[in-house]
């Protein structure tokens, strides 16, 4: 069978265009992906969804790469807690870690915003701000500090457990020893409620829970979990006192060494595990409490004029941070707060 020239034509440029197709794509993982290894440190266990989205974005990373770049998650805090692994990662010595934002404002202290408390009452609010450029701009500063930021994963609200009794009013937080972060907005929050704050470490937390040395601690639910806290402590309170992120960031060192194309593969996979960890992480908590209280815990919410006492209780900690933080980058979150609280109104 003969072809006309137009046919001819047709035929040898959609050859031509298929040949170059398949060529970009076969060369682009010899041409722009090498053989990397990633160390990515993480404080929680691996079954933690902070440790399943890490797991997730290692199976992302290698598949974008033909395998090329391969990613390792450490869990349990084994390269470090979570100060020590954002000082590893500023020095090239491990290439990823996480690290809440109340860990990270020790080197962005604008993340403190996250910090403040009770401002937010569901994810979606905390969703919108990490989504919106607030987030983004906050994000921008760690280049500044040998570190590159590259997405936010989250522990969600956190709340007290104690070994003393329930909590159900504001001074039945008189008399506890609370674990908190090593944060100075967290062990404000809590000595203005009437606590005695303790900042420790994670990894060190289990340890003084068993011997009594401290009273309580306050993480969200999914974290009370994997780290068995309901194992030594015997009393859950909702308390919602803060919405925690976490920041996913990567060594300078290490990616002023990446091409460009291994550098949107790690972004990119990182955009896709905030969906994926959302999803996920907000479908087991609706199941968490159940199994903390089948397990032997003792599981309380607050009523909502307590609550507001203790709202009132803190609004001075707001007072003081503010400026500290800026008051437009405050009040600009609080905006974001409130458009997303009216779009979504509570049903």
């Amino acid at each position: 069978m003969t072809m006309n020239a137009p046919a001819l034509k047709h035929v040898s440029a959609t050859l031509l265009a298929l040949g170059l197709m398949s060529a970009a794509a076969s060369g682009a993982i010899a041409a722009d992906f090498k053989d990397r290894k990633i160390k990515f440190a993480y404080p929680v266990t691996q079954d933690n969804p902070v440790g399943v989205a890490i797991d997730k974005y290692a199976e992302i990373v290698s598949q974008r790469t033909g395998g090329k770049i391969k990613v390792t998650g450490y869990g349990n805090a084994q390269l470090g807690n979570e100060i020590q692994s954002m000082s590893s990662a500023q020095g090239g010595i491990v290439e990823m870690t996480v690290v809440s934002t109340a860990g990270a404002a020790g080197n962005v202290k604008e993340l403190a915003i996250f910090d403040l408390p009770f401002i937010f009452q569901r994810p979606e609010e905390a969703d919108a701000v990490i989504d919106s450029e607030v987030g983004q701009s906050l994000l921008d500063k760690f280049e500044q500090k040998n570190l590159i930021g590259l997405c936010y994963l989250d522990y969600g609200f956190r709340q007290v457990t104690n070994s003393k009794h329930p909590i159900k009013r504001l001074e039945d937080f008189r008399d506890l020893k609370i674990r908190t972060l090593q944060n100075r907005v967290y062990i404000d929050i809590f000595k203005t409620l009437g606590a005695t704050p303790l900042p420790l470490p994670y990894p060190e937390t289990y340890t003084a829970l068993e011997t009594k040395a401290i009273d309580g601690q306050e993480s969200s639910y999914l974290v009370t979990q994997s780290s068995s806290y309901q194992d030594i402590q015997k009393y859950l309170t909702e308390t919602r006192h803060v919405y925690l992120p976490a920041v996913v960031l990567a060594s300078k060192k290490f990616w002023d060494r990446l091409s460009n194309d291994e550098k949107d593969v790690l972004r990119g996979a990182c955009k896709e595990v905030v969906t994926f960890h959302r999803d996920y992480s907000r479908k087991m908590e609706t199941e968490v409490v159940a199994k903390l209280e089948k397990a032997g815990m003792q599981f309380n919410k607050i009523e909502p004029a307590e609550q507001q006492r203790m709202i009132k209780a803190t609004e001075p900690v707001i007072a003081r941070f503010k400026p500290e933080l800026g008051e437009d980058l405050v009040n600009k979150t609080l905006s974001i707060i409130e458009q997303s609280r009216k779009a979504n109104p509570k049903p």
